[in-house]
């Protein structure tokens, strides 16, 4: 089992957007540093990945949580914890293993196939 404590990620709060006065505004908004150490990582398994189309999986999770200080509700004017999604973003190890070894297996038949003489394309190819 991972030890997800050692991971690098980044974590912030999601708070319902105060300023939203349009229907596309979004409900909640929010700024997340992503710290140096993540990002090498993110560096990192975008350099490890064979995939033609290069990117990093990111997971993200939430909490919902209540704040600990009263705040006044501007509709109803009474007091009240204001609700927030704690958030964390990290790394999606599995989907980045999974990817790299979908690509390799495609790339082991194309090699296979020229060695052999035999042209298709990869829609051929089953998954």
């Amino acid at each position: 089992m991972s030890d997800y404590s050692n991971k690098p990620k980044a974590t912030g709060n999601l708070f319902q957007n105060g300023y939203k006065t349009k229907q596309n505004h979004p409900d909640y908004k929010s700024t997340i540093t992503i710290n140096a150490e993540l990002l090498k990582e993110m560096v990192n398994a975008i350099k490890v990945d064979k995939r033609r189309e290069r990117g990093v999986d990111i997971n993200i999770t939430m909490w919902e949580r209540d704040s600990k200080n009263l705040t006044k509700n501007p509709v109803t004017g009474e007091s009240e914890y204001k609700k927030y999604f704690y958030t964390s973003i990290e790394v999606d190890e599995y989907a980045l293993k999974n990817n790299s070894a979908e690509q390799q297996a495609t790339d082991s038949v194309v090699a296979e196939a020229s060695v052999k003489g035999e042209t298709f394309d990869e829609e051929d190819i089953p998954f």
